[in-house]
């Protein structure tokens, strides 16, 4: 999320007042310079006559072919704000940002009924940090459609950065009471998975609370997000830096990371990205994502729904940039990438094996051949892969190296080479969570409690890394901070069966039976197999027997 900058929201501050007159001035100037130069270019389009094409020679071909077809049409129909739009969206779609800006305010000139085309043409000044323009853009959005919870959102977004609280609350309470969009969808996209708006706005709610030092108020607001949409990890994970409430509504300074949490002494995993932050989605910049050809754009959204959990949307995005470029490295690892985060590690490698014809020699590419070759069970070749991707120094090299190693049970020599990892990348915080579970099967409980608190600062959002952390406190005898670990786990991540089962281990430990009893029911519901949590359950029969 954006930083902003900071005040305590009092009344009569100045720097929550509504925008001072003099940028009200300067926005009535940029806007009425942008309007005055657009109306110039519409009069010549209500003549019969476009601007000349933009010059795209430097487009690739799919791309300028689509900004001929564009112009092409508009030309036929000079006097349409839909067919100018929509070459507006051509120039969107292919970055050609400026030109774009200046189409859709000829749109907007044509039809000045429709605010869509003054919508993208805020996006568009907002991402270019045109921001007064932008705001006039979205004003006028919510002027013509008071219903457009997403510009809303961005007027609240534009207003918390600049530190105008009580406009920024205003405006989040508009986009969470708008009626919701549709989320984009076109074919060959079966489902999108989607937070709504509201989810977001909410949880700017939240941010401004917390700005202001109402943690409590923060808190309920955090859990009202995450009783309706618990898939929205964001709030959650800012949920779980607030703690446990206090009890008092007060001023209060703005919260840090939690102390402690926990996750699981399981096998190392191979390393996968992490949940992060993404914008919500947006039904009319989809639309204009969707027809691009050009990687950059389509690559950078599909990474966006891969951190957003939208598996549909980023397959599609990035099949879109294999069929326009076919031989691209990037595309083709982005959909080696896409692949194997959907279980299909056999594809995923033979467009791992298109990339080494490509870009022959590539390290990366040899990384992630190995980490394939290991999710198939291969782990002979995935070694002597991994093998050769190690003559460069490399950090994910020689961490997924040991986790080979360490599935082959050779387990002294995938220590060797996760420390090999952390002398090139001291934070790898993957490498010192596997490197923390070993030392702790080692009987080395000490350097494993050390190791695995350095992943909890490193990675202070990851829930396996801190449930790691209370298992080995647990076996150094240290419970009341094992326990701090494994509720912090849970709260990251409430539905990992080995965090509950381990909370519930440290519980009972500390003679608390009762809560103990209730952690190992919790992890039974989530993984009904689960043979610790079943056998901890029966034990503690046995003995209240």
């Amino acid at each position: 999320m954006a930083k902003r900058r900071r005040g305590d929201g009092r009344v009569g501050e100045p720097a929550r007042r509504s925008t001072p007159w003099l940028a009200v001035i300067l926005v009535g100037v940029v806007a009425a310079a942008a309007w005055s130069a657009a109306g110039a270019m519409a009069r010549r389009v209500q003549g019969g006559v476009l601007p000349p094409l933009a010059d795209v020679s430097a487009l690739p071909e799919p791309a300028a072919a689509q900004v001929r077809e564009a112009d092409a049409a508009a030309r036929r129909a000079s006097r349409s704000a839909d067919a100018v739009g929509s070459l507006g969206m051509a120039y969107h779609a292919s970055l050609m940002t400026g030109r774009a800006v200046e189409t859709y305010a000829l749109a907007e000139r044509l039809d000045a009924a429709s605010w869509t085309w003054t919508y993208y043409r805020g996006l568009l000044l907002e991402e270019r940090g045109q921001q007064d323009a932008a705001l006039d853009a979205f004003t006028r959005v919510t002027a013509a459609n008071p219903a457009m919870g997403m510009a809303w959102f961005r007027i609240g977004e534009m207003a918390f950065k600049a530190g105008r609280l009580d406009e920024a609350e205003q405006a989040y309470a508009r986009a969470a009471a708008a009626p919701p969009l549709a989320a984009f969808a076109t074919a060959g996209v079966t489902e999108r998975k989607v937070v709504a708006l509201a989810a977001y706005a909410q949880m700017g709610m939240a941010r401004i609370a917390m700005d202001r030092g109402l943690r409590d108020r923060a808190r309920s607001a955090l859990d009202a997000v995450m009783a309706a949409h618990p898939e929205f990890e964001p709030a959650r994970t800012m949920r779980a830096q607030l703690g446990v409430g206090d009890g008092a509504d007060q001023p209060s300074p703005r919260p840090g990371r939690p102390i402690d949490a926990s996750a699981t002494s399981q096998a190392p995993a191979l390393r996968t990205a992490g949940t992060a932050y993404v914008p919500p989605a947006d039904p009319l910049l989809d639309a204009v994502v969707a027809e691009s050809r050009m990687r950059d754009m389509l690559l950078k959204h599909a990474a966006l729904a891969g951190r957003g959990g939208d598996p549909g949307w980023r397959e599609f995005l990035v099949r879109r940039a294999l069929e326009f470029n076919p031989r691209d490295p990037n595309v083709l690892m982005e959909m080696a990438a896409m692949l194997q985060e959907s279980g299909r590690a056999s594809e995923a490698l033979d467009y791992l094996r298109q990339r080494e014809q490509v870009a022959p020699g590539d390290h990366q590419t040899l990384v992630e051949q190995g980490r394939a070759l290991a999710v198939l069970g291969q782990l002979e070749d995935a070694e002597a892969v991994l093998k050769r991707a190690a003559r460069v120094r490399d950090a994910a090299a020689e961490y997924n190296l040991g986790v080979v190693l360490d599935r082959r049970g050779r387990l002294a020599e995938a220590r060797t080479h996760y420390a090999r990892a952390l002398a090139i990348d001291p934070f790898y915080a993957r490498a010192m969570n596997n490197l923390g579970v070993s030392l702790d099967r080692n009987g080395q409980i000490g350097e494993a409690v050390a190791m695995l608190r350095r992943a909890t600062e490193a990675d202070p959002d990851n829930a396996e890394t801190f449930s790691n952390l209370g298992s080995a406190l647990i076996g150094a005898r240290q419970l009341p901070e094992a326990i701090r670990a494994l509720e912090t786990s849970v709260a990251l991540d409430p539905q990992a069966p080995d965090a509950h089962n381990n909370l519930g281990t440290a519980l009972a430990q500390s003679g608390r039976f009762a809560e103990a009893a209730r952690e190992w029911e919790t992890a039974l519901r989530i993984f009904p197999d689960h043979v610790n949590a079943r056998r901890n359950l029966e034990r503690l029969a046995a003995r209240r027997r």
